[in-house]
């Protein structure tokens, strides 16, 4: 285990050499993703370095939203989740936990990245989306966004996901599931906060024939109208602050792969990438609209998913308004945004990198029923609830953070004798690699006559088969978002 712990260091601090050597140009995620985009990865920190040691109630007054995307099958670092919930609590906060997307299929291969899924046995695919869910409910969490991978499997999965869930779904653009579960926008209560913060969320139009079943519109122009009225609505009922959970992504292939889609071209005739598009359908691109009382620039922030980007925003000189944020894949990072109860204003957010979970600890109660979740699912048994009395033995036995700092300070040793050699590796390299792939001079039309039906005699309709999908290519291209 150790060994796997050290490796995916190293490969976590190559990948973030990556993302840093190449925030003013080409930046590859941890998925192979190529963006182009100016994309800012500043505010990566230490939890450590956000804390006030002079005053233990150092966020009192303060509401912190911890925020997940992308997180396919990385279920064991929800104990992570909780722990950063417990230490923010702890602190005086009040605490909102939500996701953006992509939380219920694991993503055994990963370009760059040393995979968390077999760490959990795929056990979130083994149980169809249910281990994630069952996990979340006991983590707390609030609100979230569907993902396009929540819509993989029949309609039965999709509803069986929804039904387990304890926490909100909030999604805009999709009609034909509107409910008590799924909602297009919520406002918190005065019983989390004292700010009335408004949650709403969009799904990527990407293979818009998975959300058929939905009432989908795939167009670009229904999206951005879309973001426009529902943040209209959300500011009309009151809220203070809007977020928007967002599964749309930043990467060049949403717009490579979007149907009807023409690009601006540089005097060399390439497609150019770096800036927003009125028709386009990333999340950076919703601040290109400017239709009469447009309401996407009501949004105070978008917490986003989909493009696996580790990102805490984008050139604001170029694109003032533009607030976007996004943890990678697989848990390498957890969001945090801070706001003030009083002035009701985004005062901090940041991201809090894998290599500084030891500095949070897990929740151990979390740990222990992460564990019994995954023997569940791995002996075919039915998935039990949460029950933090059953959990109460863990509690009172383990430190776990104490543990975990241990632990950290012998793993922190190997990683010092050899993150230098990683970065400056990194350093030669990295650049050079990415910029090669990010051209495309070929991809003047897209093939969608295949993009037709959903087959809903099959469990994986967006894969071609049930627990392999990371083995075949997404029928948009190469990614894997």
């Amino acid at each position: 285990m150790r060994n796997k712990l050290t490796t995916r260091f190293l490969v976590s601090a190559f990948t973030a050499a990556t993302l840093l050597l190449s925030s003013a140009g080409t930046v590859e995620a941890a998925g192979g993703e190529v963006v182009d985009f100016s994309i800012t990865t500043d505010q990566i920190r230490e939890y450590n370095a956000t804390v006030d040691s002079s005053n233990r109630q150092d966020l009192a007054g303060k509401t912190v939203i911890i925020s997940t995307n992308d997180v396919h099958g990385a279920i064991t670092d929800f104990a992570y989740v909780a722990g950063l919930k417990n230490k923010m609590e702890e602190r005086g906060a009040s605490v909102i936990l939500v996701d953006s997307g992509d939380f219920s299929t694991d993503k055994p291969e990963i370009q760059n990245y040393d995979s968390k899924s077999d760490d959990a046995k795929e056990s979130t695919d083994k149980s169809k989306g249910i281990a994630a869910v069952k996990i979340m409910n006991a983590v707390g969490y609030d609100y979230a966004c569907l993902g396009n991978h929540e819509f993989e499997r029949r309609k039965d999965a999709l509803d069986n996901i929804i039904n387990a869930a304890d926490f909100t779904f909030v999604d805009a653009n999709i009609n034909g599931l509107t409910g008590d579960k799924v909602q297009a926008y919520a406002i918190t209560d005065s019983s989390k906060t004292p700010v009335k913060i408004g949650f709403f969320g969009l799904l990527t139009p990407e293979s818009g024939n998975w959300y058929d079943r939905c009432g989908y519109s795939v167009d670009s122009s229904d999206l951005h109208n879309c973001a426009s009225e529902t943040a209209n609505a959300v500011a009309g009922d009151g809220a203070e602050v809007i977020i928007a959970l967002t599964h749309l992504g930043v990467e060049n292939d949403i717009l490579k792969n979007q149907k009807g889609f023409t690009f601006d071209r540089d005097k060399d005739g390439h497609k150019i990438y770096d800036k927003v598009y009125a028709n386009g359908t990333r999340s950076v691109d919703l601040f290109a609209f400017t239709g009469e009382d447009d309401g996407v620039h009501k949004i105070d922030l978008m917490l986003d998913g989909h493009s696996h980007t580790t990102m805490s925003g984008i050139d604001q000189e170029k694109y003032p308004g533009c607030n976007i944020q996004s943890s990678g894949i697989q848990l390498q990072n957890i969001g945090v945004v801070v706001i003030d109860n009083g002035t009701k204003e985004i005062t901090d957010r940041y991201l809090i990198s894998e290599e500084y979970y030891s500095q949070i600890g897990k929740d151990p109660q979390i740990e222990a029923y992460i564990n019994d979740v995954i023997e569940s699912v791995q002996k075919g048994k039915t998935i039990p609830d949460y029950n933090a009395d059953d959990y109460a033995e863990s509690a009172a036995t383990t430190d776990d953070a104490t543990v975990d700092a241990v632990d950290d300070t012998t793993d922190a040793t190997v990683d010092e004798t050899t993150d230098t050699t990683v970065d400056d590796t990194a350093d030669t390299t990295v650049d050079d690699t990415t910029e090669t792939t990010v051209d495309d001079t070929t991809d003047t039309t897209v093939d969608d006559t295949t993009d037709t039906t959903v087959d809903e005699t099959t469990d994986n309709p967006g894969h071609g088969g049930d627990h392999h999908h990371h083995h075949n290519h997404h029928r948009y291209g190469h990614r894997a978002a």
